[in-house]
């Protein structure tokens, strides 16, 4: 397997894997009939840092095709 696509699997791989964790975790702390408040540097790392490495995955995976071709 090209270095590339061993990163950018990676990648994509952590980032679900940090929303998968973030989306059950917070379900788990916040139970059905309370709210949970983070403070909002936390959240917006939560919600930021799946998304960067998902895409940062996306963009290795595509210019290392076209580097590639």
């Amino acid at each position: 397997m090209k270095p590339y696509l061993k990163l950018a699997y990676t990648l994509i791989i952590i980032g679900m894997g940090i929303f998968a964790f973030e989306r059950f975790g917070l379900s788990e702390i916040a139970g059905p009939n309370q709210s949970l408040h983070l403070d909002e540097t936390l959240l917006s790392i939560l919600v930021i840092a799946p998304v960067a490495l998902v895409a940062a995955g996306c963009l290795i995976f595509m210019f290392g095709k076209i580097r590639r071709l």
